[in-house]
């Protein structure tokens, strides 16, 4: 293979992947609603989370998750209960308890008895945090 072909073959393949990213962002720019891009991101990571495999472990941040998840169930007029806050950050129980003792104590979520069942906690953002979020989720839907 000649050099001028790697160069062609290259160029190919950068415009593939231009493709694929323009998609991407018409795709994030056609979410209308922070809930949407909130899902969006978390479907996103979900997604990378499944072709890395095994080695996705590298790149978790599950306060991350737990927050996204939270803000996706406050605009959809959802609880989230403790189990599925933990589910949510794709990591053992015990890693997601951990994070969501650390968000609490920052008062980043709160924390409250389930009125239905008081054997369980429903967890929710506070309201700096939701304001937060829709602040991120707009500059995000925003990027160049």
């Amino acid at each position: 293979m000649t050099e001028f072909q790697k160069i062609q073959g290259t160029l190919a393949e950068i415009e593939a992947l231009e493709a694929v990213l323009a998609d991407a962002r018409a795709r994030v720019l056609s979410l209308d609603k922070p809930r949407d891009i909130a899902a969006h991101v978390y479907a996103a990571r979900r997604a990378r989370d499944a072709s890395f495999g095994t080695n996705a472990i590298l790149f978790g941040e599950p306060a991350w998750d737990i927050l996204l998840e939270l803000y996706s169930a406050q605009e959809n007029d959802r609880e989230t209960s403790i189990t599925s806050a933990c589910f949510a950050a794709q990591v053992p129980n015990t890693t997601a308890l951990r994070h969501l003792g650390n968000l609490e104590a920052h008062g980043l979520i709160v924390r409250r008895n389930d009125p239905e069942d008081r054997r369980r906690s429903v967890v929710r953002l506070s309201d700096a945090t939701t304001e937060i979020m829709q602040d991120w989720l707009t500059r995000y839907s925003t990027l160049p």
